[in-house]
C-alpha cells in the first residue's frame, strides 16, 4: 500500500504559522512579566500552542502529553508554589549602561543571523526534500514513545525524574514558615 505524501495545505500552514507565532509571544511574555502568576499563566499558554504544534506534526499523544502533564499538572504545582510563598516582589538590578544595551542588541542580532544561516543550509540541502517521506505507522503513539523512553532515553528520562524530586522537596522546604536558609527560626 502505497500513501502519497501531498504538499501541506493552505490551512495546515496557517494554523502552524499561528501556533508558532502564539508560542514565541507567549514565551517572550512568561519572561518579561513582573508578576510570578502572569508568568505562569503565559507558560500554560505557550505549552497549550506547543501541543497544538505538536498535533500539527501528527504527534497525537505528544500533544495530549504536552497538555495534560506540562499544562496540566507541571503548571498546578508551580501555581501553588508561588501561591504559597507569597514572597514580595524584589526589584532586580537594572544595569542601564549602553554598553550592556549595546553588547545585548549585538547578541541577540548574532543569534538571529545564526538561526538564519542554519535555515538557508537547511533550504540548500535536501533535508528538506527527504523530510517529506510520511512518518512511520507507529510515529507519536504510546507503544513507540514508551520504547524510547524505556530503551534509548532511559537514563535522561531517570535524570529528569529526579530533578522533579529535588525541586519538589526544595518547594516545600522554602514553603515552610518560621524557617530561614541559614537554619535559624525568625
Amino acid at each position: 500500500m502505497s500513501l502519497a505524501w501531498a504538499e501541506p495545505s493552505t490551512l495546515a500552514k496557517l494554523a502552524f504559522f499561528v501556533l508558532a507565532g502564539s508560542l514565541l509571544g507567549f514565551g517572550l511574555l512568561t519572561i518579561t512579566r513582573k508578576s510570578a502568576v502572569a508568568a505562569l499563566m503565559a507558560l500554560i499558554a505557550a505549552a497549550c500552542a506547543l501541543a497544538g504544534l505538536f498535533a500539527t506534526l501528527s504527534a497525537h499523544f505528544l500533544a495530549v502529553l504536552q497538555v495534560l502533564v506540562y499544562a496540566g499538572a507541571i503548571m498546578v504545582l508551580f501555581v501553588f508554589a508561588v501561591m504559597i510563598l507569597n514572597r514580595d516582589e524584589e526589584h532586580p538590578i537594572a544595569l542601564r549602561g549602553i554598553f550592556l544595551r549595546s553588547a545585548g542588541v549585538l547578541a541577540v542580532g548574532y543569534l538571529f543571523y545564526r538561526m538564519a544561516l542554519i535555515v538557508v543550509r537547511e533550504r540548500a540541502s535536501d533535508v528538506l526534500a527527504s523530510a517529506t517521506t510520511p512518518p512511520i505507522p507507529e510515529y507519536g503513539n504510546a507503544g513507540s514513545v514508551g520504547r524510547l523512553l524505556f530503551s534509548d532515553f532511559l537514563y535522561p528520562f531517570e535524570a529528569i525524574s529526579l530533578l522533579l524530586l529535588v525541586a519538589v522537596v526544595a518547594g516545600v522546604l522554602l514553603a515552610r514558615p518560621g524557617r530561614r536558609p541559614g537554619g535559624g527560626t525568625s
